[in-house]
């Protein structure tokens, strides 16, 4: 690939600039304080569903949480009032935030969403914006295939549009997303630089540059590559336009490796990392982190690889992102190695100098002293290196641990993934029959989405359980709402709560609060809720509720489904419970306990075949 991941992020923030264009860093900041402080007096709820969403908009790269919050409430306004434009923005920040999360799967949801909303306005160049969005998703998971279909599908959706700054960044990221060269990328890259110019659109005009400059360095033509990689960073950083500053000093550092200059290079991602840390955009400082220690390890710079390396295993750690538990574990390990080796070497070092003075101890009580000095001092790395072992034999130990329960995880996915898409395929052949009743077709077809949908909801769960196992849990409390997370969690199943004619009753106070970890409470809320819809009855009911204790905090959640046996509830959070339950809550459930162990909380249930089931979970006070 000619260009990181780091330009997609950009890349999603400048398909959506047209909706809300602020040209330097600083107004946006004001323009933001100035939607906040609107926001609090307005009341008039057409124009505090339009403030939301700039705000979301405006804060995504900030914090993706929030985001998700502002949008979410706009969406349920929107909803209300039946305003199609300001559902339609809401879902677009929703996905967004999603996106920025690592969830590509309802990232690329809510991108649908919002383009059929966006159709029945209809707006043809926010679409082929969703779609090119829906391509862009499409690539952080890696699907070739999907990534060019999309893209492709953006550019036919905005063929008929009239030359603006939209289309200009549509050529842009089309070249991008399908990896053009030569005479094909430098047509489009021609088009968008000619609309940028037009249009005074000197953010995308920036954006080509850094892309036609990495054409040439693709073919070695570093020479022309030059001119446009310092052209672009000057306007960039006369703008105070840190994301694509930052980028033009990554093609300019692979400019410097292309000439073999590395401590250029290395000075060029050095200013990326200040930058990112002054900006917390910890994505960026994982990438160029990445490079730096690749320079390092060509120029044999033990120390600079040691330093680099906790750098990095720190900004995994902030992201979650996936291989940072495996490069966390090789950090820490290497780092052990290491010290022990220097240990060693200084504990030699220690018996030769206590050798001379023992030859010298005649000397008189100075030398004895001195003696007696380092052989305390010897015993005190000894102790060290003993530390380091046993920390060795613990880490060995845990890797074990892990090993066996990849092993039953692998066994556990195989069914929970197998299972529900080999119905979906029967189902599949089963559509070919041309003379299928109608009623069974829509059977049919509802019975492949609530499959498909499993799975997507099994896949989640796992992506959330690998980043909460990351290079160590890190607990981070803050005071929640938790009526407000219950509904949250509701709203995000709400199409089959509309389905079967569900009653939710959510008695808990408004007012009621809890300490505790969000993404972690959600996650149990998201599956306990979606599991009490799947067995719930059509037309049932579901009740959450809460009781608290000095010592903890009871949260319950109740569905009227068909309830279950004793040897069900003795299986339902352990490993061998996919055998007696359904395969999609199986793995859930499993995650959850998980989850909960790491608050020092509980979890359980409560049922009786035909009276419904009764889900716990209890969080410490302290």
């Amino acid at each position: 690939m000619r260009a990181p991941s780091i330009r997609l992020w950009i890349q999603i923030a400048l398909l959506v600039i047209p909706l809300f264009v602020l040209t330097v860093a600083g107004a946006q900041q004001l323009e933001l304080k100035k939607f906040e402080q609107q926001l609090a007096v307005t009341k008039d709820s057409l124009k505090v569903m339009r403030l939301m969403n700039k705000i979301g908009f405006l804060i995504h790269m900030k914090s993706a949480d929030s985001s998700y919050i502002y949008g979410t409430k706009a969406n349920a306004i929107a909803q209300q009032l039946h305003n199609t434009r300001g559902q339609a923005d809401a879902l677009t920040n929703i996905a967004i935030s999603f996106a920025l999360k690592g969830l590509y799967s309802q990232s690329l949801d809510y991108y649908s969403r919002a383009y059929h909303t966006y159709a029945k306005l209809p707006d043809t160049a926010e679409m082929a914006q969703m779609l090119m969005n829906s391509s862009i998703s499409y690539s952080f998971i890696n699907d070739s295939i999907k990534t060019k279909e999309f893209s492709q599908k953006a550019m036919f959706t905005a063929r008929h549009l009239k030359a603006d700054s939209t289309l200009c960044m549509l050529y842009a990221n089309y070249v991008e997303m399908n990896n053009l060269t030569g005479n094909s990328a430098a047509y489009y890259l021609n088009k968008a630089t000619e609309l940028a110019i037009r249009f005074h659109y000197d953010r995308a005009l920036v954006f080509v540059m850094q892309e036609k400059a990495g054409l040439f360095l693709d073919k070695k033509d570093n020479k022309a590559a030059l001119p446009l990689i310092l052209k672009s960073i000057q306007i960039a950083r006369s703008n105070q336009w840190d994301y694509h500053q930052m980028e033009g000093l990554n093609v300019y550092a692979t400019y410097y490796l292309a000439e073999k200059q590395t401590d250029s290079a290395l000075y060029c991602y050095q200013q990326i990392y200040d930058m990112a840390a002054v900006n917390n955009f910890v994505y960026w400082k994982i990438d160029v982190l990445k490079d730096m220690l690749h320079i390092y390890e060509l120029k044999h710079n033990l120390i600079k690889q040691a330093e680099t390396n906790k750098l990095l295993v720190s900004a995994l750690g902030k992201q979650n992102d996936n291989n940072s538990s495996f490069l966390g574990d090789y950090i820490k390990y290497n780092d052990a190695q290491e010290n022990i080796k220097r240990l060693q070497l200084l504990d030699n070092a220690n018996h030769k100098k206590q050798l001379w003075f023992i030859i010298a101890s005649s000397v008189g009580s100075v030398t004895l002293l001195l003696l007696i000095g380092f052989y305390y001092r010897s015993r005190k790395h000894a102790t060290v290196l003993k530390g380091l072992n046993e920390q060795i034999t613990r880490q060995n130990k845990a890797l074990k641990i892990n090993d066996e329960f990849k092993g039953r995880l692998l066994s556990m996915l195989a069914h929970d993934f197998r299972a529900p898409l080999g119905e979906a395929l029967g189902m599949v052949n089963l559509l070919r029959d041309e003379e299928l009743d109608r009623t069974i077709l829509l059977q049919s077809c509802n019975n492949i989405q609530t499959d498909i949908e499993n799975v997507l909801l099994t896949f989640d769960n796992i992506l959330q359980w690998i980043k909460k196992q990351l290079s160590g849990y890190i607990f981070t409390a803050e005071q929640l709402n938790l009526r407000e997370l219950i509904e949250q969690s509701f709203s995000l199943f709400q199409h089959k709560i509309d389905d079967k004619q569900l009653v939710i009753n959510n008695p808990i106070a408004p007012e009621f609060t809890l300490k505790s970890d969000r993404e972690i409470v959600q996650f149990i809320n998201r599956n306990l809720i979606n599991n009490a819809i799947k067995f719930s009855p059509q037309c049932g009911a579901i009740t959450c509720n809460v009781t608290s204790t000095e010592s903890e905090i009871v949260i319950s959640i109740k569905n009227e489904g068909k309830g279950m046996t004793e040897t069900e509830l003795n299986h339902l959070f352990s490993f061998k419970q996919s055998e007696t339950t359904s395969r999609d809550a199986g793995m859930a459930l499993t995650i959850c306990k998980e989850f909960i162990t790491l608050l020092n909380g509980r979890i359980w249930a409560e049922s009786k075949p035909e009276f419904g089931a009764t889900f716990y979970y209890s969080i410490p006070v302290k």
